[in-house]
């Protein structure tokens, strides 16, 4: 199993991990706490939940998933927007959501952002506003486009100027795009953390491509990337489960871990910032 950066899967931060077993009789009960890095259930935002309802929908299911903390990523698409503008209309709808869901059975929710690439993003100082919560990790949607050397350079400035280290947006949806094992080498020499979709295994042309990444050593986080209950719902149960029978119970359980040192990251972050 391979290391890198910091989180165990690939593996890295060697960290106490219960192995398990996943059934589905026994996943809520052995899982205590699970974050998921990569979620659209703020309502009316973007192409994930269309209303408040359906944001709560959201929640339930992940809810009833084992997940116990949410990040909510909305598009950032910068040709359209400003970085300003979208973290005062995120905020709105993230606090909205907010109001709605206090004191009920729900997952916490830490705002982020799915930021697709542009060029230059690391001479950017206000790209800092896009990262998970108030962490220095922040997740990047590429296009078909932007797998080029231009990319890397790009990437290495966000780590030099801005100290932000990028999470891959689903890292099993570039296989087409020309360049991507160039892609695949730089993210594992330069320890970039990269998420697959917990839908992907229960898409044809995509599951044994997320088990290969996962098995060579590519792959850190599982999320959801859930849109809607009946379009894109949450499968982030399912897929540990599939995980778990398919490659091995020291996959899922590394998943589950995984998520849980982004959450330590994510609260001692906020501890921080609160006490500066």
């Amino acid at each position: 199993m391979k290391r890198k950066g910091k989180f165990k899967y690939t593996v890295s931060r060697c960290l106490p991990c219960i192995f398990i077993e996943f059934t589905d009789n026994t996943i809520k009960r052995v899982i205590t706490i699970i974050l998921d890095i990569h979620s659209h259930i703020l309502p009316g935002v973007d192409d994930g939940a269309a209303d408040l309802d359906e944001s709560v929908k959201l929640l339930e299911a992940l809810f009833e998933q084992g997940v116990t903390d949410v990040v909510a990523t909305p598009h950032f698409y910068p040709m359209d927007e400003d970085i300003d503008s979208f973290k005062d209309r995120i905020g709105r709808a993230y606090l909205r959501l907010w109001e709605k869901a206090a004191g009920r059975n729900l997952p916490n929710i830490y705002l982020g952002a799915e930021v697709l690439y542009y060029r230059y993003i690391g001479n950017s100082d206000a790209v800092k506003e896009l990262c998970i919560g108030k962490t220095n990790y922040m997740l990047l949607e590429l296009s078909e486009n932007s797998v080029r050397n231009g990319l890397f350079e790009d990437i290495a400035a966000l780590r030099e100027n801005q100290g932000i280290t990028p999470i891959i947006a689903h890292l099993e949806r570039y296989s087409r795009v020309p360049g991507y094992k160039k892609l695949l080498k730089f993210l594992s020499q330069e320890k970039i953390p990269a998420q697959v979709n917990a839908s992907s295994f229960f898409q044809k042309n995509s599951a044994v491509l997320s088990e290969k990444l996962i098995k060579d050593g590519y792959v850190n986080f599982l999320a959801t990337d859930c849109h809607s209950c009946s379009a894109r719902p949450p499968l982030m149960k399912q897929a540990l489960m599939y995980i778990s029978e398919k490659l091995g119970s020291e996959y899922s359980s590394g998943f589950i871990r995984n998520s849980q040192i982004m959450l330590e990251v994510i609260k001692d972050s906020e501890n921080e910032k609160q006490h500066a």
